[in-house]
């Protein structure tokens, strides 16, 4: 008898021995499919400040991250309309720092202990035309090009079910993003990648004058940009967006050409730039031909504070070292300031050139023209438009008009502040430098308020955007005039 009691105890203690490793590695797995999300969501909250971003499947990657799956991207600034979604999604980190993160028992490590996060998105497709950072702000999300539209009369960017339409059989778009913080430095690496079309890469280092880690998602304002560089290659969109924008508009494909780099050369000032000779050659050469565009920027001393919020990029050039290069050899930034010159609104307006355009005919009446057009390419039939400065009834009120024909002139823009958000609401028609936490200022009309949001526009690559503008992210408004 006593030794089928034995047996009887031996077996039950076996039974839960067994239970209790199986809880031990529920729970054990469970806590690591719980980081494995908080890794995710803070990843996100980083990558996209913001932005409602959903995601449908997590699973940790042992090796440090995790495997998502069904990302879908809506903006700040937009609705369910602007969206952009990627299949799968690859979030790497370190193992040591994964671990350290989910199991130290210091304190802090949670979020102290993750200092290099990479995330691969792939089997992107969407409807969006906002860009998926500042720093990608001129690139299309599915052609990776720069200033993708621009010269079109009609069009203002595409999505990525109309690349078909321009004849590119293009794979669905790759976006990667990745930090790695050092001490007080800060390396961010950003790509587009849609495989018959374009692809850029990004990289900038920051000064950090803080020490908050990367997943505490705080930003004092503290930091500078002490580097930039870009590399641009072209996959096949360059060409098919000339031959494409020519016949829908009726003209040549060095015709439209010409209208792009007058586009752009009117974009660049409103930013406060005039390219040089030889930066117009080598993008003219990007356009017509796909040549590879590389851009690197030192900045000394480094861009913070109130430099980093000038829109004026004619500020920034004395700080700016380094610049393009051709072949391996600098070609220097190759830019010259000039006075800021707004572009016109227009609520009907299709496309930044039917803006540009507008305003040519504007100057078409009789003055004294000091400029010459650009020099049409071979073959082509219509003159290229002349970004003049124009003196006479119709002389835009900018005061580049009188600094570039040699006369002093006032500033075109006069600010007076606005820090209550109470008022802003009550400014309906008014135009503002608007400052936001956490967005780069931006140019406005006020429109109204809903539920105790100030409602404001804004001109994008898309067109018109209307958008909410939350008290929470208010900083100050500066009165255009």
């Amino acid at each position: 008898m006593a030794t089928k009691v034995q047996k009887k105890e031996k077996s039950g203690t076996s039974v839960w021995r067994i239970a209790g490793a199986v809880g031990t590695i529920v729970l054990l797995f469970g806590y690591i499919l719980f980081h494995a999300n908080f890794v995710t969501g803070r990843s996100l909250l980083l990558a996209f400040p913001g932005w409602d971003v959903t995601y449908k499947g997590c699973w940790p990657n042992p090796f440090g991250g995790a495997w998502v799956s069904d990302v879908t991207l809506v903006p700040i600034e937009g609705d369910d309309e602007e969206t952009f979604h990627f299949d799968h999604l690859s979030i790497d980190v370190p193992l040591v720092q994964f671990y350290q993160s989910g199991f130290s028992r210091k304190r802090g490590s949670l979020l102290k202990a993750i200092k290099d996060i990479r995330l691969d998105f792939s089997g992107g497709h969407g409807d969006m035309t906002i860009p998926f950072t500042n720093e990608m702000l001129v690139f299309g999300n599915t052609s990776a090009t720069p200033f993708e539209a621009e010269g079109c009369l009609e069009d203002g960017a595409w999505y990525s079910k109309e690349l078909p339409d321009m004849g590119l059989a293009t794979g669905p778009t790759e976006l990667s993003m990745a930090w790695h913080r050092e001490d007080d430095r800060l390396v961010k690496e950003q790509s587009i990648h849609t495989p018959g079309a374009g692809r850029v890469d990004y990289r900038g280092e920051l000064l950090l004058h803080d020490d908050y880690p990367l997943f505490s998602l705080a930003e004092t304002g503290l930091s500078e940009l002490a580097a930039s560089e870009w590399h641009v290659r072209d996959e096949g969109f360059n060409a098919a967006r000339n031959q494409f924008c020519a016949e829908k508009d009726g003209i040549t494909p060095a015709q439209f050409v010409e209208r792009h780099m007058a586009t752009v050369q009117r974009m660049l000032a409103a930013m406060g730039i005039a390219p040089g000779d030889a930066v117009r050659s080598l993008y003219r050469n990007y356009v017509e031909h796909g040549a590879p565009l590389d851009l690197a920027i030192t900045y000394s001393p480094a861009i913070g504070g109130e430099r980093y919020e000038d829109p004026n990029f004619g500020n920034w050039l004395s700080y700016m070292h380094g610049g393009f290069v051709i072949d391996g050899r600098p070609l220097g930034v190759g830019m010259q300031p000039v006075n800021v010159r707004p572009l016109p609104e227009d609520d009907n307006a299709a496309s930044t050139y039917a803006l540009v355009r507008a305003e040519l005919e504007a100057q078409a009446e009789p003055a004294v023209t000091l400029a010459t057009p650009a020099t049409p390419m071979a073959g082509s039939v219509e003159a290229a438009p002349t970004i003049a400065v124009v003196i006479g009834p119709k002389a835009l009120p900018d005061a580049v008009d009188a600094v570039e024909a040699g006369v002093d002139a006032e500033p075109a823009e006069r600010a007076d502040t606005i820090s209550d958000y109470s008022r802003l609401g009550a400014e309906v028609g008014q135009r503002f430098m608007l400052y936001t936490k956490a967005r780069p200022p931006m140019r406005v009309e006020v429109v109204g308020s809903e539920d105790g949001v100030v409602k404001v526009r804004r001109y994008l690559r898309s067109g018109w955007l209307e958008q909410g503008v939350t008290r929470a992210s208010f900083e100050r408004a500066e009165r255009l005039r």
